[in-house]
């Protein structure tokens, strides 16, 4: 399932980094550790500090942290932790009231939700859901993780813009969800930019884009992850008038320069995104992000063409996160670079 959210791989200050998600983590989480000398018990208190309140247990009858390393970011709608511990522990949160993704970057995690079971690696990360039991019975001493709280309004609002209507029930995510291989790949990359982002906005970069990254990461998930919703989700898209269409074009002509996801125009619509999505070719010939993309284009064009500003200033400005491909489309679409144009002023 792809509705064309354009918001992958945004140009940000660079880190020195590989670039991929174990680099990116080294390189935000590293100095940041607040764990460095502590025994269990401490690291147990800091860990349910950011987390719930869990019981956290060694499996070992005395043991000693070898690396511990736990270091947290807190943005608008997830907390994203580094954890890892240094020696075997059991977890057992017990019922979440929120969802929670788990991203091992090393190492294995003995996970489980309700009566599924799985061996979390950096192949498959654990996405738990409220409403049964959660318990990380083997936190192997190496495992790293990324643990991902979500927060429960804001995953079941994107889903219900997707959907067309609201969320009356709480989603009920597969556990296991494999990140080696096409929507799961996608959803890492996302939230390498993600992290990328959220560390230049801390350390005093432009970070309005922060939030519609947290909110893309979302969106992919519940579009990514089969869950208790995934058959409606996918359901075949019904037909609907060029009313709706013309609601959406509208809202975007008046403010294109807005964050909106694909769940925020279908909710403008009044309808699920598949339909809106299949109305949208219908009657556009292009899906309702692509048309957005096209508006924001010869908003940008115009800018440049009147000197408003630098290129990068007038592409964020207009809602594009990544230079290099607002740079290609802008090429493509007018036949030169952004920095053409301004240079004929």
């Amino acid at each position: 399932m792809d509705w064309d959210q354009d918001v992958a791989s945004p140009a940000v200050p660079a880190l020195p980094s590989d670039g991929s998600l174990s680099g990116v983590v080294r390189e935000i989480f590293t100095a940041t550790n607040e764990v460095a000398g502590a025994d269990f018990d401490q690291f147990r208190d800091v860990l349910n500090s950011h987390f719930y309140p869990a019981s956290v247990e060694p499996l070992d009858q005395h043991p000693a942290l070898v690396g511990p390393a736990l270091s947290a970011l807190h943005l608008r709608h997830m907390t994203i932790a580094h954890v890892r511990f240094g020696a075997a522990a059991r977890v057992d949160p017990g019922d979440l009231t929120g969802y929670h993704v788990n991203v091992p970057l090393r190492g294995i995690v003995l996970s489980g939700w309700g009566d599924q079971r799985i061996s979390a690696s950096p192949r498959e990360a654990a996405v738990f859901s409220p409403g049964a039991h959660t318990m990380l019975a083997r936190w192997e001493p190496d495992a790293t993780q990324l643990c991902i709280k979500l927060n429960r309004n804001a995953v079941e609002t994107e889903l219900a813009g997707l959907l067309g209507h609201s969320v009356t029930r709480p989603i009920e995510f597969d556990l296991g969800f494999p990140l080696d291989r096409g929507a799961g790949l996608r959803w890492t990359s996302l939230l390498t930019t993600l992290l990328q982002h959220a560390h230049a906005a801390r350390a005093g970069h432009k970070g309005s884009v922060v939030e519609l990254l947290e909110r893309s990461l979302l969106t992919d998930l519940v579009m990514a992850q089969r869950h208790s919703y995934s058959e409606e989700l996918n359901a075949e898209a019904q037909t609907i008038s060029n009313r709706e269409v013309a609601q959406v074009v509208e809202l975007v002509q008046r403010a294109p320069e807005s964050p909106y996801t694909v769940s925020d125009l279908a909710r403008a619509a009044g309808v699920s995104a598949r339909s809106l999505q299949a109305s949208f070719h219908k009657h556009m010939g292009v899906s309702p992000m692509a048309y957005l993309r096209q508006v924001r284009l010869e908003r940008a064009h115009e800018d440049l063409q009147l000197g408003r500003g630098r290129v990068s200033e007038v592409a964020y400005h207009w809602g594009f996160t990544n230079l290099g491909r607002f740079a290609t489309l802008y090429q493509e679409r007018f036949g030169e670079l952004p920095s053409a144009t301004i240079a004929r002023l």
